[in-house]
């Protein structure tokens, strides 16, 4: 199991719909590829939110963002971002859903 976590710090104050859309936009389509696990989003801040997707490996995680994640964060996040996402990619050491 392998987990993405993406740091995104906005400069604007998040509007909780923006995470709703993006569940309602990117879920159906990420629940296509077969190793695709979750994704969760939480938002630590009024500004700051991470974004975390867990799949079998690093392969189906990158398969997610060229295929889904990167074209909908460029055209729905990434204009009201301050700076870069910091993304963090890795196996999942422990966890109370997997062994």
């Amino acid at each position: 199991m392998h987990a993405v976590v993406n740091h995104l710090h906005f400069n604007v104050v998040i509007d909780p719909a923006l995470f709703v859309k993006a569940r309602n936009d990117l879920e159906p389509q990420m629940r296509t590829i077969d190793k695709f696990e979750s994704f969760f989003v939480v938002q630590t801040s009024d500004k700051d939110a991470f974004l975390v997707i867990v799949a079998e490996n690093a392969e189906t995680l990158d398969q997610i963002a060229t295929q889904f994640g990167s074209p909908w964060m460029r055209a729905n996040v990434l204009p009201l971002l301050a700076r870069p996402p910091e993304r963090h990619i890795g196996p999942v050491v422990t966890s109370t859903q997997y062994p």
